[in-house]
């Protein structure tokens, strides 16, 4: 497979995989309180991240990653992935139907987006608990367009 086709979901799994050495094999959904806590931080996040991404603007899109993120996904690396993605779905809508859920390290959210050529994108933010800061340690857009 040529790597320049490999989706932004391809590329940061790796990363992800790497981070949480497997952490994410058995998660947990929350819910209630804890679940809203949760949103409180990463909605705005998903916000900023997706508008970085519709506007091509890499310094928004990345300003919420943790280290290890900022450090797989460099400039030249969002701007390919943004090319193959908007290529094949358009550029992000809306989002919707958030799960968070939880397993070892990590905590993720992960939200049905719509973009302008496929809806029921799977939008995945992973974050570390007990990160004050709220960085993003992984991040995925998976959908049978992207894959394909």
């Amino acid at each position: 497979m040529n790597l320049r086709k490999i989706p932004l979901l391809t590329a940061l799994l790796l990363l992800a995989a790497a981070a949480a050495s497997g952490c994410m094999s058995q998660e947990t959904v929350i819910s209630g309180d804890m679940k809203a806590e949760v949103l409180a931080y990463a909605d705005p996040i998903a916000d900023n991240v997706m508008q970085g991404f519709n506007e091509g603007n890499y310094t928004m899109y990345s300003r919420d990653f943790g280290a290890e993120m900022r450090q797989a996904l460099d400039e030249a690396v969002f701007e390919q992935n943004h090319e193959d993605v908007t290529s094949r779905i358009g550029l992000y809508e809306s989002r919707s139907d958030p799960v968070v859920t939880e397993a070892g390290e990590y905590i993720a959210v992960t939200y049905r987006a719509v973009f302008e050529q496929e809806d029921g994108v799977a939008l995945r933010f992973v974050f570390q608990k007990g990160d004050e800061s709220h960085r993003l340690h992984g991040l995925w857009f998976n959908s049978p367009k992207l894959r394909s």
